[in-house]
């Protein structure tokens, strides 16, 4: 019970950084710049960090309506696929990149508590591409391999000019990887400046005894 209660928690922390924190960080800096707009009396820059904190506010509010019904129901009642078929069909809508996702999977029969962690790395990496990747397009692909699944989630952005291994002040991706880790499987990520990004996930369809707990 310790156990569980300590990964629940965890878990709790990972989402709150992903919903909310990232967010507030943003926004803490863009009011910086407003102050500093509004003291020199420039009127275009001080509308302009008005509207990034007021886009922010909308899409935290957003995120965490979203946050408040993943702990009222872990995952979507028709499961992984189509939780991630119906982000797909509302994405160009929501972010303005257009998402094609690629299922190779007829049938995915996982425990609802690694559909949730996998649903929850494939939402962190598209998050990347609609914060960071500054792309048009994005291709998420799901396959069988070998004896687990595989998800890649590629774009077509600007990449990262930084070493994704190094992963400074990347703790999104820290988090997907910890994700990973309680499915048994492996993240990796791909990136160069100017040639988007590649994020592959790859996990056992059987769960291991060092899997999550339930």
């Amino acid at each position: 019970m310790r156990t569980a209660l300590a990964n629940e928690r965890q878990m709790m922390a990972n989402e709150v950084h992903d919903s909310l924190a990232q967010g507030l960080t943003y926004m803490r800096m863009r009011m910086s710049l407003l102050r500093d707009a509004i003291r020199d009396g420039d009127d275009e820059r001080a509308f302009k960090y008005w509207s990034d904190v007021d886009s922010s506010l909308t899409n935290a509010h957003r995120r965490l309506r979203e946050l408040i019904t993943y702990f009222r129901s872990r995952m979507d009642p028709q499961g992984l696929l189509h939780a991630l078929q119906e982000m797909t069909e509302t994405f160009l809508d929501r972010t303005g990149v257009a998402l094609e996702f690629a299922n190779h999977v007829r049938e995915l029969d996982l425990p609802v508590g690694r559909e949730v962690q996998v649903f929850h790395i494939v939402q962190e990496a598209l998050a990347n591409v609609c914060r960071h990747a500054n792309a048009r397009r994005a291709r998420l692909t799901l396959e069988r391999k070998d004896a687990g699944y595989e998800i890649v989630i590629e774009d077509d952005g600007v990449g990262m000019s930084a070493d994704p291994a190094g992963e400074s002040g990347h703790y999104g991706i820290a988090i997907m990887r910890e994700r990973a880790s309680r499915l048994g499987g492996e993240l990796t990520l791909d990136s160069a400046p100017g040639a988007g990004t590649r994020v592959r996930l790859y996990f056992p369809a059987m769960e291991t005894t060092s899997g999550i707990v339930q």
